[in-house]
């Protein structure tokens, strides 16, 4: 495949080689499966705290869906922008353990029924090894018992490669690499396997959006997490036959739809730059806006760590870095009916404790706030006694439709017939915060800066395979 020479210059700016091709509103607690999080050797990990982590490290927002239908026959590569700052070249390298060393799998479509693949031209096989046979035509794929069933044939899977310079589409959004498609319990998961560096091309214009160039520092941090985030996640979701979900359950993926010169410049510029603590890849929670002020994942339930603890994230003392943000403050105004039916709808999500056959509220209190100002506990006194609900689970609470409270870091009054709550913040707040990065970025602070911010006391390293 014919490379670009900005590529290459942006990939030369550190000292490490980029990695070569290897054979992720609220996030959802699909818990993950034998997380790989290893390094150099096999037993490198002592633990796996990613089983027990009840939620997911993104910014809640969506990404939209895209309806038009891509021409595979139309494709042109993503130049890469010019690099508009260096990065350091003392960033010390480390060999990815083997299991590592392989593509990355992105669960694109999970328990559906059917899907349609596309482009210019490809080849399919019931085996990744098999010569298969070319194909220019679309293609059905359908769910037929515990087999797929593509075209005319039956397998257990079916693999499909694209031709020479061209991508394929699958039910019509263009994806970089290959596509596996598996039956798991009499439906399709269609699985999009690359190797992680195109994989970010996909996530990093998603999860922090398409700066412009004075926040390209605040592109490279969001390069640095998602990539921690990729590689701290290998197997995660092993059972379903791949690693992560293209959603906000792990990261946005939207294939090469919100591809963008500058978002892949960052890419390239920090290729294989990873957040590692005490020789481990970390847990790069990040969120979009804090209000001010992060927490720690204590506010899952969980023991604190080191890297993820509350902090201020004050530019001053009157405005947080993520001030420009429209979540930097909120209003939500509730009747006491509203709250009623809400409270008792979401009590089992919330994981609520008390009685929840009630039909008045006459009190609703915050007893605790961790420090960083989100509500630990909150207490509602009703008609049938006192029911509780804690930490982040605090949002399903008040969850409307698919929408929960845009954070759990708020005050809450009666204000004559209704509830008034005022807030700030969107998402769990733990972690880099998305808007404050782009703040910082845009005031001068280097990615470096930026990470060490919001990520304490960890290092910077850059990741190759040795095979």
């Amino acid at each position: 495949m014919m490379r670009f020479p900005l590529l290459f210059l942006a990939a030369g700016l550190v000292s490490c080689a980029p990695l070569p091709p290897l054979v992720t509103d609220p996030p959802s607690e699909t818990p993950a499966e034998n997380s790989q999080k290893k390094i150099a050797s096999a037993d490198s990990l002592s633990k796996d705290s990613a089983a027990s982590v009840p939620f997911v490290a993104v910014a809640p927002a969506v990404a939209p869906k895209d309806s038009s239908v891509s021409d595979s026959s139309n494709f042109k590569p993503v130049e890469p922008a010019p690099v508009l700052s260096s990065t350091p070249k003392n960033i010390p390298t480390m060999a990815l353990a083997a299991e590592l060393s392989r593509d990355f799998r992105v669960g694109i479509q999970v328990g559906v029924s059917k899907t349609e693949i596309s482009g210019k031209n490809y080849r399919i096989a019931f085996h990744e090894n098999d010569d298969g046979s070319e194909k220019s035509s679309a293609l059905k794929i359908s769910a037929n018992g515990s087999r797929v069933s593509a075209g005319s044939d039956k397998a257990d899977s079916v693999w499909i490669f694209p031709g020479e310079s061209s991508r394929i589409s699958v039910d019509g959004k263009e994806y970089r690499g290959k596509i596996l498609v598996v039956n798991s319990a009499k439906k399709l998961n269609v699985i999009n396997i690359l190797p992680i560096e195109d994989y970010l091309k996909g996530v990093v214009p998603n999860e922090i959006g398409k700066l412009d160039a004075s926040m390209f520092e605040a592109l490279k941090v969001q390069a640095v997490a998602a990539r921690t985030y990729a590689y701290h996640h290998f197997n995660s979701r092993i059972s379903l036959g791949f690693d992560v979900f293209a959603t906000v359950q792990d990261q946005v993926y939207n294939g090469c739809a919100s591809e963008a010169e500058l978002p892949s410049a960052a890419i390239d510029s920090t290729a294989g730059i990873v957040l590692t603590n005490n020789g481990e890849f970390i847990e790069a929670y990040y969120h979009s806006t804090c209000g001010g002020y992060t927490d720690g994942v204590e506010v899952w339930g969980l023991a604190p760590v080191s890297y993820l603890k509350s902090q201020s994230d004050m530019k001053n003392t009157d405005s947080a870095w993520c001030s420009a943000s429209s979540y930097s403050s909120w209003k939500k105004v509730y009747s006491e009916k509203e709250l009623v039916t809400m409270f008792k709808k979401n009590f089992k999500a919330a994981k609520a404790s008390g009685n929840s056959d009630f039909s008045k509220i006459q009190q609703i209190e915050v007893q605790s706030e961790f420090p960083g100002r989100r509500v630990n506990q909150l207490e509602v006194l009703t008609d049938k006694g006192i029911f509780t609900a804690n930490g982040d689970r605090i949002r399903q609470l008040f969850k409307e439709g698919s929408k929960i409270l845009p954070s759990s870091k708020f005050k809450i009054e009666k204000n004559g017939k209704v509830w008034v709550l005022d807030g700030s913040g969107f998402g769990h707040g733990i972690g880099m915060c998305q808007m404050g990065a782009r703040a910082r970025a845009k005031a001068g602070q280097s990615f470096q800066e930026i990470l060490q911010a919001y990520y304490p006391g960890t290092s910077l390293q850059c990741v190759h395979s040795e095979q």
